[in-house]
């Protein structure tokens, strides 16, 4: 009786840890499948990542080769290169240059009339500028035309009213200087709308560069010879008067590459 039970033990063991152990195998091969299957995704993954970045760095060495061999086959400027640029270079230059030291006298109460002078000049020399840039243009570029004409005027006025300024200091005096601001202003704006928007990504970003410079320079001259308006503001219209004929210095010496790139 006690063998019997223990044999129907034995058997009922069998019966339910035989498919548990056949089970438990199976999920063993499954999961060394399952494993192998990932470590081959893994390598697979790698291996394409590896391509990828490979490829990558490829072709960054591919652009920083022809940058080099671009920079290299450009042509060295010298100084020699400057001084065959045409005068109108140069007096636009020189006029920016004066522009700047005009601005700093202006804060010196003592050296006043001298700025105002230095001013008067300045527009002269970048009046004879904008009168031969406006001749060689001509109507071939509509846009580019009107900017320069609009430069010549403002010149013309910021030339007299620099030269009253040095006997009056008053609110026509001043009037002169926005007015003048002002036609700089719509001159660099006009230079904007010859560049045509769909294909701004092909201009040469030193031309971009001469374009936002003359307008901020504009802009900077208009809000300072407004300023001028109020005693209490006058320093920092000074101030504004300089940025923005550094600003204006920076257009003319790129003028100075563009030309010799082209050129020579």
């Amino acid at each position: 009786m006690h063998k019997s039970r223990n044999k129907n033990k034995n058997d009922t063991y069998k019966e339910v840890c035989t498919p548990i152990k056949k089970t438990r195998k199976k999920d063993t091969e499954i999961g060394t499948i399952l494993k192998k299957e990932d470590s081959f995704t893994l390598k697979k993954s790698n291996s394409e990542n590896f391509k990828a970045l490979t490829k990558k760095k490829s072709l960054s060495f591919d652009k920083s080769k022809k940058l080099q061999k671009k920079v290299s086959n450009m042509p060295k400027i010298t100084m020699v290169n400057f001084f065959k640029c045409p005068l109108a270079y140069h007096t636009n230059f020189l006029g920016t240059i004066l522009f700047i030291i005009g601005s700093v006298f202006f804060i010196f109460s003592n050296l006043y009339i001298s700025g105002c002078l230095i001013f008067a000049l300045a527009c002269l020399l970048c009046l004879y500028s904008n009168v031969i840039g406006a001749t060689n243009i001509r109507l071939k570029r509509k846009n580019e035309f009107l900017g320069f004409i609009f430069y010549t005027i403002g010149c013309l006025i910021f030339t007299v009213g620099s030269i009253y300024s040095c006997f009056k200091d008053d609110y026509y005096a001043v009037g002169s200087f926005i007015i003048g601001s002002l036609f700089f202003l719509i001159g660099a704006i006009f230079f904007f709308f010859s560049i045509k928007i769909r294909k701004i990504n092909l201009v040469n970003y030193k031309i971009l560069t001469v374009f936002v410079s003359n307008f901020i320079g504009g802009v900077l001259f208009t809000v300072g010879s407004i300023f001028f308006l109020y005693s209490h503001l006058y320093i920092e219209a000074c101030f504004l008067f300089i940025i923005g004929s550094v600003l204006f210095t920076l257009a003319t010496w790129l003028d100075y590459i563009i030309y010799i790139n082209d050129t020579f």
